[in-house]
């Protein structure tokens, strides 16, 4: 069994575009610039979803890691540059 850990996963998709939904409900997605171990986030370019619909975009997002349901990376993304290398 493979072992599991989301930090690894996290720190592979810095520079890439994450989807971030809240404990509230609210979802921001942009591109992860950078993290630390307690999943505080920040995201660059960063819009608010609401029902599929943007609502509004900020520059730069922090977002504190205790308030995150989940975070979503852009698989395909990180796999697109493995196959170039």
């Amino acid at each position: 069994m493979t072992e599991r850990q989301p930090l690894k996963l996290l720190l592979r998709s810095i520079n890439n575009i994450v989807l971030v939904k809240l404990k509230d409900g609210r979802e921001y997605k942009g591109r992860l610039i950078e993290m630390d171990n307690y999943m505080n986030l920040v995201l660059s370019g960063a819009e608010e979803i609401e029902n599929n619909e943007h609502v509004a975009r900020f520059g730069e997002v922090f977002i504190r890691g205790n308030n995150i349901l989940f975070i979503k990376p852009d698989l395909t993304a990180s796999s697109s540059e493995s196959e170039e290398k």
